[in-house]
């Protein structure tokens, strides 16, 4: 399968230095979401856009892809993908992958902000890392704008987002401790939005629940939707939890997670959030 007829287009930006050194090597993106502590990430992302997605074979463009973990999902429900990631060692590993596949999907560079893609060609538009590396709203709202450009009239956008309020609950889960320095670095952070207190991420940058909200409908999406990804359970899931331990703790905390949809006072407990919206 691939996209081949939605009008694409070979004038890709070119990346930027921060984001393409810290994803350099491939593995790290392709394994993060594989790994057990990502595991209720990856299976509550999937469940809510399996819940809004027009059925297959739509075709689905998956901005900022990194290595295919989703596209390949997506091509195995039948979709028709294709995958745009601004690193080109993502696109890469990317192509590998779905050479394995026997539903296959479309791998190419690409920028956010300057999609390689005609107007209204694809009925489905996913941005689900690409918010996180541009702390300039203007920024984000051009990736934004260029995802509405290419869905057609009707189609979904869904864009994910790092939780604001997540960082003080990753020191804590990764090192069971917040000392004063970093808890200065995290409330900053949670003030701002601005930078990753706890790790490496380039150019990090993260949304409250109406701050996404707010950028979707900017962009020019109608009814629009905001859920908390993992809820309140994914500290559970530790840096070195074991693939038996997260077997056992998956099933509740994707019911509790299930259960906080709907309430807005739950929405930020989530380390990820999901913004959805229609095309005009």
């Amino acid at each position: 399968m691939g996209c081949g007829t939605v009008g694409f287009v070979t004038t890709p930006r070119k990346p930027d230095d921060p984001l393409t050194a810290f994803y350099a090597s491939g593995a790290r993106e392709s394994r993060r979401l594989l790994r057990a502590n990502s595991r209720l990430e990856f299976v509550r992302t999937r469940d809510l856009l399996r819940a809004r997605l027009p059925g297959p074979p739509a075709r689905v463009l998956d901005v900022g892809g990194g290595t295919g973990v989703h596209a390949a999902w997506l091509a195995q429900d039948g979709y028709d993908v294709v995958l745009v990631d601004v690193v080109e060692e993502h696109v890469r590993v990317a192509q590998q992958l779905s050479a394995t596949l026997e539903a296959r999907f479309d791998a190419r560079v690409g920028d956010a902000r300057s999609l390689p893609a005609q107007s209204g060609t694809v009925d489905a538009c996913l941005l689900l890392g690409p918010l996180y590396h541009l702390p300039d709203r203007l920024q984000r709202l051009a990736a934004l704008v260029e995802a509405v450009r290419v869905t057609r009239s009707g189609g979904l956008v869904c864009a994910a987002a790092i939780s604001r309020y997540a960082w003080p609950l990753y020191a804590l889960r990764d090192a069971g401790a917040l000392p004063a320095e970093q808890a200065q670095a995290v409330a900053a952070t949670i003030d701002s939005g601005y930078g990753d207190p706890v790790g490496a991420l380039p150019d990090a940058f993260s949304h409250r629940p109406h701050d996404l909200a707010e950028e979707l409908h900017d962009a020019g999406l109608l009814r629009i939707e905001i859920v908390g990804i993992e809820g309140p359970a994914w500290p559970m899931f530790t840096r070195h939890v074991a693939d038996e331990r997260a077997d056992a703790l998956l099933d509740g905390a994707l019911q509790t997670a299930r259960l906080c949809d709907g309430q807005p006072d739950m929405i930020a407990a989530s380390a990820h959030l999901l913004g959805c919206g229609l095309r005009p």
